[in-house]
């Protein structure tokens, strides 16, 4: 690779010429760090907290379906409860009425006995 000569300058021109104060630059590059990193920081504290807001609400309809489900429940037990009685109320009551009809069988076998003897 070659250079390009340059044209060196003389003291008198350097001496001569106007010379202005620049502030130093910093490199940009920090600065975008710096940005990118923040932006980073302020997207996951976004994200945690949409996150946990989800969660929470994942929670509060978790809570209100096992309300439902334990209304539900209860509500099955109390009806199979209902159902049992109902069952003994009516095997009692085919108990009586078949001890009643075999009395009453009894009841008719002795008149038609008593019939046929008069």
């Amino acid at each position: 690779m070659t250079w390009l000569p340059t044209k060196r300058l003389s003291s008198k021109d350097l001496v001569r010429a106007e010379h202005r104060l620049q502030t130093a630059r910093r490199p940009c590059a920090e600065r975008w760090v710096i940005l990118v990193l923040l932006c980073a920081i302020g997207a996951l504290l976004f994200l945690r907290n949409h996150e946990q807001t989800a969660h929470a609400q994942r929670i509060e309809a978790l809570s209100q379906e096992s309300v439902n489900l334990q209304t539900a429940l209860e509500l099955s037990r109390l009806q199979c409860q209902e159902h049992q009685a109902t069952e003994e109320q009516l095997l009692k009551r085919i108990a009586a009425l078949s001890a009643q009809a075999e009395r009453l069988q009894t009841d008719l076998a002795f008149f038609r006995q008593q019939k046929k003897t008069r």
